[in-house]
């Protein structure tokens, strides 16, 4: 098993994009993680960040450190799993 951080291996982006609406996001909603994963990975801070979890080269799952769950309430932070 691999748990790569797409930040530092940013090859994995779209990968990981293509994994969310087969467990969690609608096309609806799509954009909205595609456009989080993809600016997270020139963001000046540790958050967000976000992992695909792998075995024998199958996603299993994907994480994201985020530092709101999508909200308006800034002062919650959350951990999102997605498998």
């Amino acid at each position: 098993m691999r748990i790569i951080n797409i930040r530092e291996q940013v090859e994995y982006k779209d990968k990981a994009i293509k994994y969310i609406p087969s467990k969690w996001a609608s096309k609806e909603n799509l954009r909205l993680y595609e456009d989080c994963i993809t600016h997270s990975l020139k963001a000046n801070s540790d958050l967000p960040v976000w992992y695909l979890l792998e075995n024998k080269g199958e996603s299993i799952c994907y994480a994201g450190l985020i530092t709101n769950n999508f909200i308006s309430r800034m002062d919650l932070w959350t951990f999102n799993c997605f498998n």
